[in-house]
């Protein structure tokens, strides 16, 4: 039947046999029903994509050698599902080679899909709407056709090929699956919308109705702080007859000290292209000019968020000469020379409402009306004051009401423009103190959130970079436990946004279902007044912004300084040059630095830091940069290192001697060609490491075998690793070993079998390692093994049967069809709980800044 296909024949037929065989054999075959189950719902799947092809082959005129590749693949799959039916029961060899040869066949075609089918189909639409072009025929009947071709979202998404995630994957990492339902999913970025949203109706359809109608390139949506601008902007952006018109959206955020270049280079990553190197601004409008006229003949809208009043000339830059281009500009400033959407404060009903949603657990008032009313008029119609002071005072008795009345009515904050909101905010801030950690007496919720002032604004925050700080500085767990409760409490208040994979995750998983923690522009300044009260001299926080070579600060300081946080941020025209700065920071505990150059020159106080225990370095701009200055440092009691985006060879270069050093974390940095040249340092030079975390490190080929001499190493994180093909084999060396986690390391197929010598592991996890096929056949010796989470199309047919005797095994996180594997185990290990993860095959990229 399948060879009679072969050959100018249709797609569709070949693949409704398909599916009808696997339907039909699955029926009657109970030998590999879950399989065939699984094949069948993936099939049904991606069923729309191949509907898409065969469509736009014959609106092409029948290009029957272009999908050739699809029905081999198809028909391969159909003589496999019959040999699997003539299969016997007994025939246990056959049964597993079969059972491996299915899961690979699924694996396939979602893989085929993703990658050929969907640039076929990208390929195709292209030539479908030049020939459209070409006859002048009417652009909603493209649209019609275009809108057409649509695999989960692919037709909000331009012509860009997508896949589940960053790293080809649907496991719990998805943020765009597992976050916000409400979010705007693809590489355009829109932030997701709060949950309630009130009083923005009819601004909305004002709004989008400009946008939608008026012929003005620019579109500004003013507002004072904290009135939502961000949240309308994003509603819109969601509307489906703007997202029909405009077929590529960019949702971009510009800080108080903006770059073109940042931007456009922001754009070139949402839209999946490597970011060129920018001569100067003008090149990097002209490249994306090019890049926008090559990529899409339809209608686009930039978004640049929060532009300040000596920013406008970003917004004159970036008027580009393309048809139906248009920015929408939202700011807290009026630009006499663009048409202005003027964004009102809440009504006071609106503002009631949202209010007592936030206060009230069913939303209506159980503490004295004129109370309510007092705490409303201090809020003034700012709905980000309205949810932060309500959540504070969410089941709080009257006595505490009155005096959150008392103290904002006495309270002055020299804010000239924003008195009402900062008042109103800052009181439920200082609120925080009532909360202690348990850690130490002394230490409160206030001080952590103080702590998130070390961050530049719409910074995403790395969940690792906080529980450094926080590890260190208030003793809290190195597990990440107390940290993950203090982030859900200050979400809880909306005083941080947390991006979670996963909304549902168990908590074993801590913070590994964390992408990033974000802080609202408004509420970052607070921070840094409410640390600014006290002469320099006496903070014990400094939060330093230095644009260009502006190095004033530091000049006329009384010496020594007493602060114990320090943060510095350069911006991209900083010259990594502090012979001027002769400072002494004795007490400092925590250094953040921020910047965005290629090159960077540690300060040269930083020598004399001797109580210094944190570090953490972010390099913002799009390469690796190079650190100076390691050489001349001293560290003797850093103990945490939190590196993001940095070229470590300039560190082994250094040949920094850390005999204190606890724990690294590698995040997006240059690190193979260090490993593979210098990797027989690391054990001199961080003898004491307990804890090493590399992420999205795509040059790392190979782990050094040189890190299994770490002795007290505890946990060892290799995630989103995509080139990395093989584990050392002296792995079993790590007898010390407690966590290894291997998430997203799409290439790496085997584990080493030393890995059974691990006797004190207790977290393993394999997710989306979709070339791993199979685990140790000696698996019971890790007799200290308590969680283990593996899934998401590996390619596992089978456990080895010691797995009876992990007695000690307590949850599996993992998705369905790795599930049934596990159920037949759990009647022996009375212990196991196992969590399954819903999969969705979602084609979307979901873009990778979102992890950071």
């Amino acid at each position: 039947m399948a060879a009679s296909l072969v050959g100018g024949a249709a797609l569709g037929p070949v693949f409704d046999l398909l599916l009808k065989t696997v339907v039909d054999v699955g029926i009657k075959i109970s030998t590999f029903r879950s399989k065939f189950l699984s094949l069948k719902q993936t099939l049904m799947d991606i069923e729309p994509v191949f509907t898409d092809i065969q469509k736009l082959s014959n609106a092409l005129n029948g290009r029957d050698e272009e999908i050739e590749m699809f029905k081999k693949k198809l028909i391969e799959g159909e003589e496999l599902v019959r040999k699997c039916s003539k299969t016997k029961c007994y025939d246990a060899l056959k049964k597993w080679n079969y059972s491996r040869k299915l899961t690979k066949l699924e694996n396939s075609l979602v893989k085929f899909c993703q990658v050929h089918g969907l640039i076929q189909v990208c390929r195709d639409s292209k030539l479908i709407l030049v020939k459209v072009n070409e006859n002048h025929k009417k652009l909603d009947e493209i649209h019609s056709m275009m809108r057409n071709v649509s695999l989960t979202g692919y037709g909000s998404s331009g012509s860009s090929v997508g896949f589940t995630n960053s790293i080809g994957s649907s496991g719990w990492t998805n943020g765009s699956s597992f976050g916000s339902s409400n979010g705007f999913s693809g590489w355009s970025d829109v932030p997701p919308v709060p949950d309630s949203v009130v009083g923005f109706q009819v601004p909305l359809q004002e709004l989008k109705l400009k946008l939608l109608q008026q012929k003005d390139r620019v579109l500004v949506l003013s507002a004072p702080p904290a009135c939502g601008k961000t949240t309308l902007a994003a509603m819109v952006c969601q509307e489906e007859d703007i997202k029909a018109k405009y077929r590529s959206i960019f949702f971009v955020a510009v800080t108080k000290t903006p770059n073109i270049r940042r931007i456009v280079g922001e754009i070139f990553e949402k839209k999946d292209y490597k970011v060129p190197e920018f001569a100067n601004e003008h090149d990097a409008i002209c490249q994306l000019n090019n890049l926008l006229r090559r990529s899409t003949s339809q209608p686009v809208l930039l978004v640049l968020d929060d532009v300040w009043s000596e920013s406008n000339f970003i917004i004159e830059n970036l008027i580009l000469p393309l048809p139906g281009f248009k920015i929408l500009v939202t700011s807290r400033f009026v630009f006499p020379r663009f048409d202005t959407y003027k964004l009102k404060l809440l009504s006071d009903k609106d503002a009631k409402a949202l209010f007592c949603t936030s206060a009230f657990k069913d939303g209506t008032p159980n503490v004295r009306l004129d109370l309510v009313h007092k705490v409303l008029r201090s809020c003034g119609g700012f709905p980000l004051a309205l949810r932060v002071v309500g959540r504070s005072l969410c089941g709080q008795p009257e006595g505490i009401w009155l005096d959150r009345v008392m103290m904002q009515s006495k309270r002055q904050i020299l804010f000239p423009t924003e008195n009402d909101l900062l008042r109103s905010l800052q009181a439920s801030i200082d609120a925080l103190d009532e909360k202690v950690l348990y850690s130490r007496e002394t230490t409160t919720l206030r001080d952590c959130y103080l702590d998130l002032g070390s961050f530049p604004e719409d910074q995403r925050i790395h969940p690792a970079a906080l529980l450094d700080i926080w590890v260190e500085r208030y003793n809290l767990g190195e597990d990440g436990r107390t940290a993950m409760a203090i982030f859900f409490e200050l979400s809880s208040q909306n005083l941080v946004n947390l991006a979670l994979a996963r909304q549902d995750a168990p908590a074993v998983l801590g913070l590994h279902n964390l992408h990033y923690i974000q802080q609202h522009d408004m509420l970052r300044e607070l921070v840094i007044h409410q640390c600014d009260e006290k002469p320099v001299e006496e903070r014990m926080r400094i939060y330093i912004s230095i644009k260009g070579n502006d190095l004033r600060w530091f000049e006329q300081r009384l010496q020594p300084l007493q602060a114990e946080v320090l943060s510095i941020i350069t911006d991209e025209k900083f010259s990594p040059n502090w012979s001027d700065c002769d400072m002494q920071f004795p007490k400092v505990e925590v250094l953040v630095l921020n910047f965005e150059t290629r090159t960077y020159n540690l300060p040269p106080f930083v020598e004399q830091m001797n109580q210094l225990k944190t570090l953490v370095v972010t390099n913002n701009s799009f390469f690796p940069a190079t650190l100076n200055n390691f050489q001349f440092c001293s560290l003797l009691n850093l103990k945490r290192i939190n590196l993001e985006r940095i070229s470590v060879t300039s560190i082994f270069t250094a040949n920094l001697q850390l005999p204190n050093l606890r724990k690294i974390s590698l995040i997006m940095c240059e690190i193979g060609e260090a490993f593979e040249n210098s990797a027989a340092k690391i054990p001199h030079m961080w003898p004491k490491l307990v804890e090493m975390n590399i992420e999205h490190c795509n040059d790392l080929v190979e782990v050094p075998a040189e890190i299994c001499v770490l002795d007290d190493l505890k946990k060892l994180s290799i995630c989103y690793c995509h080139e990395l093909v093989a584990l050392p084999e002296e792995l079993g060396k790590l007898t010390n070993l407690e966590v290894l986690r291997l998430h997203s390391c799409t290439k790496l197929a085997e584990l080493p079998e030393s890995i059974v010598k691990l006797n004190k592991l207790e977290f393993l996890d394999v997710y989306d390692c979709v070339e791993m096929d199979y685990l140790p056949m000696e698996m019971d010796q890790l007799s200290s093994l308590q969680t283990v989470c593996m899934g998401s199309r590996l390619g596992f047919s089978e456990l080895p049967n010691s797995v009876l005797k992990l007695v000690k095994l307590e949850d599996v996180v993992c998705d369905e069809e790795t599930a049934s594997l596990w159920e037949f185990f759990k009647e022996y290990l009375r212990n196991l709980r196992i969590t399954v993860i819903k999969e969705d095959i979602n084609l979307n990229l979901l873009h990778k800044s979102l992890f950071i």
